[in-house]
């Protein structure tokens, strides 16, 4: 989905931490724990894409599975994209992928473990670890095989993602949510997640042209209703949805928590690492 030129462009970039990394293998940022870098720590099983001079071959004859060495100072974070895969996200879907698939393609390639999670009503997708750039393929396969639909609310689709483990965690989604994202973004933090948002919507929805007798209908309930977009209507319309975004902006800076707005109208290969650089992202 993302030209070979901006993959290129992404490899000059790094996923900003505020913390340190809580543990892995050998990754790019510096642990909370003290000591050299040479200095053993834990071990784990091998991921494909793991650097395989971590393999300790010797555990690898004695139990006849692959395990890495785990060392103290230097270790990789963990990041989980999630993906709101509701049917709300239909219009903005493809801009949606191509972040989410960016922001895999840094972790990856910032030495991090990857992971993520499409949250949906009928039950979450989730992603297998991926560590290192080959990995880049299976992400592409994983999010190629996804599409939205269903409805339910968000929190309670992110309260049912499993295995999260402490690192950066990033939100893509409408952040169309009863009562706010507040309570998802409070849940992910007590989960140990350091949160940023990116806030998807469509162009139809940032900017809408429409006029006269129109019947609306909701992507996710099927609930319809008669408007009549006229000059007051749409003022109203621009009102509701300042008022929305500023709710939104509000809700993560409370939190310390980065986000940004993604038009989906617009070119992403060209909007996109001026947006994350704004946001602090990167």
């Amino acid at each position: 989905m993302l030209s070979d030129a901006f993959l290129a462009r992404l490899d000059t970039l790094f996923l900003a931490v505020r913390g340190r990394a809580a543990g892995g293998a050998g990754g790019t940022r510096r642990s909370r724990q003290t000591g050299s870098s040479a200095e053993f720590s834990d071990y784990r099983e091998y991921i494909p894409g793991d650097d395989i001079r971590r393999i300790d071959w010797n555990a690898l004859a004695r139990f006849d599975k692959l395990f890495l060495k785990l060392f103290m100072e230097e270790q990789e974070s963990a990041v989980t994209v999630l993906l709101d895969g509701s049917a709300s996200m239909a219009e903005k879907w493809d801009a949606a992928k191509q972040a989410a698939e960016a922001l895999g393609y840094l972790a990856l390639t910032g030495g991090d473990r990857l992971r993520v999670f499409v949250l949906q009503e009928a039950g979450n997708r989730e992603s297998p670890h991926m560590a290192g750039r080959p990995a880049y393929a299976r992400l592409e396969q994983f999010l190629s095989a996804c599409a939205p639909a269903g409805g339910g609310t968000l929190t309670d689709r992110i309260l049912r993602v499993e295995g999260l483990r402490k690192g950066l965690c990033f939100l893509i989604s409408d952040c169309y949510e009863e009562g706010g994202i507040g309570q998802a973004l409070d849940y992910l933090r007590y989960r140990g997640q350091e949160c940023a948002v990116v806030q998807t919507l469509s162009s139809l929805e940032l900017s809408p042209s429409m006029d006269g007798a129109l019947k609306l209908t909701d992507a996710e309930t099927g609930a319809s209703v008669n408007l009549l977009a006229d000059r007051g209507a749409m003022e109203n319309y621009r009102n509701a949805l300042a008022v929305f975004l500023r709710e939104i902006r509000e809700t993560c800076f409370r939190r310390e928590v980065p986000c940004c707005l993604l038009d989906a109208g617009k070119n992403f290969e060209e909007e996109w690492i001026p947006l994350l650089s704004r946001s602090g992202m990167i």
